[in-house]
């Protein structure tokens, strides 16, 4: 129940877009830190959020809650991806010592074309365009987890945000490790099921899909949440 309360009740309704989402607790049920969001900012711009704070329990469930909130506070400030994923770094580390966790934010911009991308130490999002033989991973520098200590970050560079090309009819995949993490398996292994099993296809037939052949019947390790966007390549209507 409370997990449940931690996530979005409801996923925005956006035209000219569709979203899914799914989260599947891992060790049998135990509540953990995974978590994903997505909101509308004043500009008119789209904010996704995928996140796993390190560790299972209450605590690591609490502060998945603080940093949903504080992020989506951060985004009233700026829509930058690594300018709010450092903020939220800033955050943590003061207030939160010994709090760790993977991040991936990203913009979209209001035509839908566009997205604005940066990763704390998270696994890049998978994106299936219509005509391609399979889906692909994209290409974005994964920057440190947030919460590392400040004397061991001192002389990192800056976090960095990549801009990619949503093309219509293309469908972007955002989740956590627990979906690709398989014991005896290598992450390798996992990303390239993942890129068999997204599509460019109708979100939630695609969440349906990646459940399938990733979770099927079995209860995964870890947490997974996962996020689908579908840019529909729908034709104008025209008026005779």
């Amino acid at each position: 129940m409370l997990q449940s309360k931690l996530l979005p009740a409801t996923l925005p309704r956006v035209p000219g877009l569709q979203l899914a989402a799914r989260y599947v607790p891992g060790d049998e049920g135990a509540i953990g830190g995974d978590w994903y969001d997505t909101f509308a900012l004043p500009s008119g711009r789209l904010c996704l959020v995928v996140g796993d704070v390190m560790g299972h329990g209450l605590e690591a469930a609490h502060a998945m809650g603080r940093m949903r909130t504080a992020l989506r506070a951060y985004a009233l400030e700026t829509e930058d991806p690594a300018h709010l994923l450092t903020k939220l770094d800033k955050q943590v580390t003061y207030f939160h010592p010994g709090l760790m966790a993977t991040a991936l934010c990203a913009v979209l911009e209001p035509s839908h074309d566009r997205m604005s991308l940066s990763l704390a130490g998270h696994p890049p999002p998978v994106l299936a365009e219509p005509g391609a033989a399979s889906a692909r991973v994209l290409e974005a520098p994964a920057d440190l987890p947030v919460g590392i200590p400040a004397t061991v970050t001192a002389n990192t560079p800056p976090r960095r945000t990549t801009t990619v090309a949503i093309p219509l009819g293309s469908s972007i995949c955002c989740y956590t490790d627990g979906l690709i993490e398989r014991r005896g398996h290598s992450l390798d292994d996992g990303l390239l099921a993942l890129t068999h099993a997204v599509t460019a296809a109708p979100s939630e037939r695609v969440c349906a899909q990646i459940m399938v052949e990733l979770i099927g019947s079995n209860t995964p390790e870890d947490d997974v949440a996962v996020l689908v966007l579908h840019r529909p390549d729908t034709p104008p209507t025209t008026l005779v």
